[in-house]
């Protein structure tokens, strides 16, 4: 009997009538497979009711302190190169260097490999190591910026950029001010100011929150809540993104780190490309590193991703089907 894999509000893996349910907005099957703490792709975990849920303990911590909730479904916290079961699938959660505590899987049902990688990064941050590369039959790759006009500079270059801003702008007696999201990228910009400047750091009191879960595992993130006034005196401060354009500090410098930087700007905001993400060259990389027999990409540039991955690489790829109940049929003997 073939394996079959499909889009279903998630990534669904299914074997002889049992399903497999890989970062869905609701849990069920024999398991729901978390990657990691951002909010498209925790969506299960707010379920009132489903079946266990598997993430790294990091993760549900700061998915706790992120969402201010703990999750209803019962939880099984995993390791890197742990192995369970969930039915007839033998799983093993696999760094996918993303943020603190992501993970993918390595799904083992029916005699084929299929590797999972949830959001990827493959190279290594203040935070968190370069993914790691998982030899497979079939690889789900994510393609959020999956075209050849996303290539990053590299992170040690774009750490010095960062650095060298904020400080320039705390001596111009300006406050140098990150707009970031609230997981991941904000715990990177204060561990990165804490290591190479003497500015004081602030957040947003969302983040200070979620910076005590990242605390929790000996992280150490020097940062105080925001209260108040800031008077510009050798300090930064880091914000939700969302609050861009909403806050009423004095004397206050803008900057935005995100990979869309790369292409789009925010007039008077100062950009910075530093994304959590592999860029495209990446993404081709971790696909020669792996070597599987079939790629399906998901999330993002999928068509042209598949495409580059056929032409160059001579992998047969095509994106996951995304139409609710769309089967691939998979059997590679």
């Amino acid at each position: 009997m073939p394996v079959k894999i499909y889009w279903d509000s998630g990534v669904i893996i299914e074997y002889q009538g049992e399903t497999l349910h890989l970062d869905a907005s609701k849990p069920g099957g024999k398991g729901l497979l978390v990657s990691h703490a951002h909010g498209d792709h925790v969506g299960g975990l707010k379920a009132k009711s489903g079946t266990a849920a598997y993430a790294t303990e990091a993760t549900l911590k700061i998915f706790e302190a992120s969402s201010g909730r703990k999750p209803k479904i019962p939880t099984k916290p995993v390791r890197y190169g742990e192995k369970f079961k969930a039915g007839v699938f033998q799983v093993q959660a696999f760094n996918s260097g993303h943020i603190f505590g992501s993970c993918g899987f390595l799904v083992e049902v029916g005699g084929t490999s299929i590797a999972y990688t949830g959001d990827l990064n493959f190279t290594s941050s203040l935070l968190s190591e370069a993914a790691e590369p998982i030899q497979c039959d079939i690889l789900i790759l994510e393609a959020t910026y999956g075209i050849p006009q996303y290539k990053f500079p590299s992170r040690s270059s774009l750490y010095s950029r960062i650095v060298k801003w904020a400080v320039e702008e705390a001596k111009k007696g300006r406050i140098p001010s990150f707009h970031v999201y609230p997981v991941g990228k904000a715990q990177e910009i204060v561990k990165l100011l804490n290591e190479y400047t003497s500015l004081k750091v602030y957040v947003h009191p969302k983040i200070a929150k979620i910076n005590e879960a990242h605390e929790r595992f000996g992280l150490k993130l020097e940062a105080e809540p925001l209260e108040g006034k800031l008077k510009p005196e050798g300090c930064a401060v880091v914000y939700p993104k969302s609050l861009l354009g909403y806050t009423d500090i004095d004397r206050a410098s803008p900057a935005i780190a995100t990979g869309w930087a790369l292409k789009y700007r925010w007039m008077g905001v100062q950009g910075f490309p530093l994304s959590n993400h592999a860029d495209f060259p990446q993404l081709l990389n971790y696909v020669r590193a792996v070597r599987p027999r079939q790629v399906y990409t998901c999330y993002g540039f999928t068509d042209s991703l598949a495409a580059a991955i056929r032409a160059k690489l001579g992998v047969n790829a095509q994106p996951l089907p995304a139409a609710k109940h769309t089967r691939l049929e998979l059997s590679l003997s």
